[in-house]
């Protein structure tokens, strides 16, 4: 985000909006709304078309999808291993937030075809 100047904004906005959801998604975790590592990932056919199975290094991670599914790409998505759910399509401007550390070992699901932008907040790393 510093790379386009949209750092600052981000922290902010993590702060007024997503740390109040936070709190009522995982009651208990009050958060510092800090994250050093947000960055945009680009799934392309050339490229990266998927990830591995892996855990992130953030109390808390959000995923936002900056493409839309059906029109500038088709597949990719993201799958949590341990609880066999996948969170597929997920339109341009929409997120999931889930655990990063431990219990939500998930991976990126393969790109079928097109161009496909998402941006990753790893949150209290």
């Amino acid at each position: 985000m510093n790379q386009i100047g949209f750092e600052k904004h981000w922290l902010q906005f993590l702060k007024d909006y997503v740390a109040p959801v936070q709190l009522k998604v995982f009651p208990g975790y009050y958060t510092e709304a800090h994250a050093i590592m947000n960055f945009v990932v680009k799934y392309h056919l050339t490229g990266q078309t998927k990830l591995r199975p892996h855990h992130d290094s953030s109390t808390f991670t959000i995923n936002m999808a900056l493409s839309m599914p059906g029109v500038d790409h088709n597949g990719g998505g993201s799958s949590f291993l341990r609880y066999n759910c996948s969170v597929l399509n997920s339109p341009s401007g929409w997120s999931i937030i889930h655990p990063g550390r431990l219990t939500h070992y998930h991976e990126g699901l393969p790109l079928i075809n097109g161009t496909r932008y998402i941006m990753v907040s790893f949150v209290d790393p």
